[in-house]
């Protein structure tokens, strides 16, 4: 799309890219709107916090598409995303629905730890965030993105990165940019008091351009 510009995330797009985190995974359908607030805007407050690489895709200025990656080799974090992740997370521990949503993704990261402790790659890369404004999906938007992540591990001399997903997300998207699934996990979680069942990606690329079998 040619109107769509694209460049490194600035503090001005947060509130737009919290709103589509929010969207994109339905907190509100799971939480009071006060909590499902809190909790993207926690998940992007500690996203920023880790990350190495950002992207933004914007449509006259308004964000539409976010995607983060992380060197896992660099030791660059910016020390002011540290302090607002946390004070993103106490805002969300001051109430008991905010706890418990904190603690379904405590338990989803040790699901994916699970599944990267399996893989024998030694990966230096991590595809950490991709997410569309549902107005904007179908348009190329995540494939631009992502070709951007990948001129990035490129530069980085990253040749082996991974990708964490899950059934609630486009997790075929990944696999039509040519990357492997190399780890399934079956579980049933507690989302704020219903059982919900899910199956838990892992999904690597080399960008030598082929992966080992």
């Amino acid at each position: 799309m040619k109107h769509i510009v694209y460049r490194t995330y600035t503090p001005r797009d947060f509130k737009a890219l919290s709103e589509i985190i929010n969207i994109t995974w339905g907190h509100e359908k799971s939480y009071n709107p006060t909590t499902a607030a809190r909790l993207s805007n926690a998940y992007l407050r500690l996203c920023l916090a880790e990350q190495t690489f950002t992207q933004v895709a914007l449509d006259n200025e308004k964000p539409v598409g976010v995607i983060m990656g992380n060197n896992l080799r660099s030791s660059h974090r910016p020390l002011k995303f540290q302090i607002q992740a946390r004070w993103a997370l106490f805002m969300l521990f001051l109430t008991a629905e905010g706890r418990r949503a904190w603690r379904f993704f405590e338990e989803v990261d040790q699901i994916y730890e699970k599944l990267l402790s399996a893989q024998s790659q030694d990966y230096g890369g991590e595809l950490s965030f991709l997410a569309i404004h549902p107005d904007y999906r179908g348009l190329g938007i995540g494939k631009e993105l992502y070709s951007h992540f990948l001129s990035y591990v490129k530069s980085e001399s990253i040749e082996h990165f991974y990708v964490y997903t899950d059934t609630t997300c486009n997790y075929g998207f990944y696999e039509r940019q040519d990357m492997l699934r190399c780890g399934t996990e079956k579980v049933t979680l507690q989302v704020n008091g219903s059982t919900k069942d899910f199956l838990f990606f892992i999904y690597e690329n080399f960008t030598g351009g082929k992966q080992h079998e």
